[in-house]
């Protein structure tokens, strides 16, 4: 519950009535319940990775969230580079030219 006692979130729980009638429904449905599913469990960083929609759903949520609160100032997630961790130095240094750095952290 928000702050006053009001629910933050109403969502109608039940059974999908109609069947799917194009792919791009059925992801929608499919990216709605992973993200209720997943929402405290650290998976949802990696499915808007995967899925391409990070850049503008996280980037989002620091607009919303920076006008609102102070405890996030300056996020910004910037795409080719925020997907990846960087390498350790050292763990390139010892593979001998194998591995080469993420992109965005040269």
């Amino acid at each position: 519950m928000q702050n006053g006692g009001s629910n933050a979130a109403n969502y109608t729980i039940g059974l999908y009535t109609n069947p799917w009638t194009d792919q791009a429904q059925a992801r929608k449905a499919v990216k709605f319940e992973r993200k209720l599913e997943f929402a405290m469990e650290g998976h949802r960083f990696f499915d808007l990775v995967r899925w391409g929609d990070a850049d503008a759903v996280i980037n989002a949520y620091a607009a919303y969230e920076g006008a609102i609160t102070n405890d996030i100032p300056g996020v910004r997630f910037t795409p080719n580079k925020n997907e990846y961790f960087p390498i350790p130095q050292v763990q390139i240094d010892m593979s001998s030219g194998t591995l080469v750095q993420n992109p965005g952290y040269r």
